[in-house]
């Protein structure tokens, strides 16, 4: 059969939409991939729409999640769980060995009957993201295929599977096997897997606009920048000290914060049900949501609501920003089912409302420097001859040009300067700019440094910027974008020039 036409927007012509071949095809939305998933046997899909409210929020409780009676079926948009691998050994005293656990079979029959009741409890279309690290070398145990098996077996639908790569800095167990020898090497762990399938559908029940007409949670706070990483397969997030929380193997607050912000709704509830060391719950409460947790261990029950009361604390104190962007040194996004009318009084900052829609960094930055009073802004600027790209170059009210360069995404990981790799990479830019001074189109401007986080104090990065900070030197100024006190020095900048 012959492959269905298309109509083409462009000079009246027509082209074949896309199906299943030997060597796949370009990235277009109209593919029909029905031929390969035909080779399958067809999930049950439900149609279910039903949501019941919680019975309890924001509490903890001290029992075995097997039965998690408290919590009224179809009411969880989210389980987030990091499964602790103990099975019938001391959990803290194996931690990094690597060893197949002696009971491994019945721990899996543990987190069959968790993960069970995590499937009556969701709501239809909510989903459940098990964070796990695969066990043992001789021989190697998949607990992430173990997990994907326990899921299936559930009908639950899987929705993909993401390497967490615990970063650069991460050396991964000591198990080195027989170093510089082909006899017996062995694979060091710097990665965990993230399994992720919902509940007999693929979509939300219902859709934002009938849940903001019921009165449930229907607003997105997913950024843009945090969404185009979130959406990848490989997340790149720095591990949790073990020492600083108080738990022999915490997971990071951004890895659950990130599950929150792209599946659910704020005020929607979290669940998880081994809370250990409460990074969810704090995760939960850091982005707007509620969240439930179970625990059998009453010492980690207490670490966990001791570190959400820190967290809320932490979001009391935080001082406010004065031009509505939210709070100093972080954002907000704000995405309502349905348009929200402008009020009679003074007209919305361009600012606030970039960051509220989740814009992405460069967007942001190219209004706050309209905004501060910088004229003529021009993207993506060539100086003649130097092999460098300037996010942007704008003038003052003296005619004078200024040159600018972005950093920085607005992520749940956001690094900006904070990376080494980013940080040299600007301040390389900055030695070309500074040291040439043979061209006339770029050259000779002070360079400001937008970014969404700076290096901080006391590193080694603070370092090299204070020494080639200043006039006359290869950086003029570090902003970050949602800085308010940096936000002044630009529009003194912009009126005054140097």
């Amino acid at each position: 059969m012959s492959p269905a036409r298309s109509a083409s927007p462009r000079n009246g012509r027509t082209r074949s939409a896309t199906s299943t071949a030997n060597f796949g095809s370009s990235r277009r939305e109209s593919h029909d991939a029905s031929a390969f998933y035909d080779r399958f046997v067809a999930p049950e899909i439900s149609t279910d729409s039903t949501v019941n409210p919680p019975t309890e929020l924001d509490v903890i409780y001290k029992t075995d999640a097997r039965r998690m009676a408290e919590v009224p079926s179809d009411s969880v948009a989210l389980v987030v769980t990091s499964p602790p691998y103990f099975a019938g050994k001391q959990y803290e005293e194996e931690l990094g060995v690597g060893g197949v656990p002696a009971d491994y079979f019945e721990y899996l029959e543990l987190l069959h009957g968790v993960f069970a009741e995590c499937k009556r409890v969701l709501e239809p279309g909510g989903r459940i993201a098990v964070n796990v690290a695969n066990l043992g070398r001789r021989p190697y145990r998949s607990l992430s295929g173990d997990v994907t098996e326990i899921l299936q077996d559930l009908g639950l639908l899987l929705r993909g599977e993401v390497v967490w790569w615990k970063g650069r800095a991460a050396g991964g167990s000591c198990a080195w096997g027989t170093f510089q020898r082909p006899a017996n090497p062995v694979l060091r762990d710097i990665t965990e897997r993230v399994v992720i399938a919902s509940k007999g559908r693929f979509d939300r029940a219902l859709t934002p606009a009938q849940r903001l007409e019921r009165g449930l949670p229907s607003t997105a706070t997913i950024s843009r920048d945090e969404f185009m990483e979130a959406t990848t397969d490989l997340w790149e997030i720095s591990p949790e000290s073990a020492t600083r929380v108080g738990h022999p193997a915490p997971f990071p607050v951004e890895l659950p914060q990130r599950l929150v912000e792209l599946y659910t709704y704020e005020s929607d509830v979290v669940l998880d049900p081994f809370m250990g060391s409460g990074s969810t719950a704090v995760a939960a409460v850091r982005t707007g949501r509620h969240f439930i947790g179970f625990d059998t261990d009453p010492e980690y029950v207490t670490i966990a609501e001791s570190r959400v009361s820190g967290e809320r604390e932490r979001i009391s104190t935080e001082r406010p920003d004065p031009s509505g962007v939210g709070t100093v040194g972080s954002f907000r996004v704000e995405l309502p089912a349905a348009p929200v009318e402008a009020s009679s009084g003074d007209a919305p900052d361009p600012l606030a409302v970039a960051v509220r829609d989740g814009r992405q960094a460069r967007e942001v930055a190219e209004i706050l420097l309209g905004q501060c009073g910088f004229d003529n802004i021009r993207s993506e600027v060539k100086p003649r001859g130097l092999g460098i790209v300037l996010s942007f170059v704008a003038a003052d009210r003296t005619g004078a040009d200024w040159a600018f360069d972005v950093s920085g995404t607005f992520t749940t990981n956001r690094s900006g300067l904070r990376r080494a790799d980013t940080l040299w990479k600007s301040l390389g830019k900055a030695a070309v700019l500074h040291e040439s001074r043979t061209s006339d189109d770029g050259v000779g401007m002070p360079l400001v440094l937008l970014t969404t986080d700076a290096p901080a104090k006391g590193t080694s990065g603070h370092q090299a910027l204070r020494v080639l900070r200043g006039q006359d030197r290869p950086v003029f100024d570090v902003v970050e974008l949602l800085d308010p006190d940096g936000h002044a020095r630009l529009r003194s900048y912009a009126e005054n020039g140097l």
